[in-house]
């Protein structure tokens, strides 16, 4: 099966919040996710909503649902009292939302769960034993005929 870029719909369908917002928007930041966010070096089933992540987390940050660029506060309110008001932020959340990158949106936060899983972390491949020649070091040319 052939990786399927996403559409406006499927946005929509996954992420409510963009409901309102034109298809011609959506597909502007879809575009620009798709193979730049994810590309085809992804795994197939984490293709598109890896391009969907991405493009709601780009428009969160840009404004797009009327925010101005801001995340939704109530993700990082550790207290909170109702007489005469006293709101706490996680220290954690607030960096996050200020330094921005994919942790500031929950949007940003679903990409980079899937950018973790299809490129996150070094491998370690097997491999075969490097030739050795005995008479060539690699780097001082050849040895003298005595290292035998």
């Amino acid at each position: 099966m052939p990786y399927e870029a996403p559409t406006p719909v499927d946005l929509k369908a996954r992420y409510p919040a963009f409901a309102a917002v034109s298809d011609a928007t959506i597909q502007i930041y879809l575009d620009q996710a798709n193979g730049g966010d994810a590309d085809q070096s992804w795994s197939e089933r984490d293709f598109s909503p890896a391009v969907q992540a991405a493009a709601a987390h780009r428009m969160a940050r840009a404004g797009v649902l009327g925010t101005s660029g801001t995340v939704d506060a109530s993700a990082g309110i550790t207290s909170f009292k109702s007489a005469s008001v006293s709101i706490e932020f996680s220290a954690d959340a607030v960096k996050a939302a200020v330094k921005g990158g994919w942790a500031s949106t929950p949007y940003g936060q679903d990409y980079a769960d899937l950018l973790a899983r299809n490129k996150g972390g070094a491998r370690v491949l097997g491999g075969g034993g490097i030739d050795c020649n005995p008479g060539f070091n690699g780097f001082a040319g050849p040895l003298p005929p005595w290292h035998i």
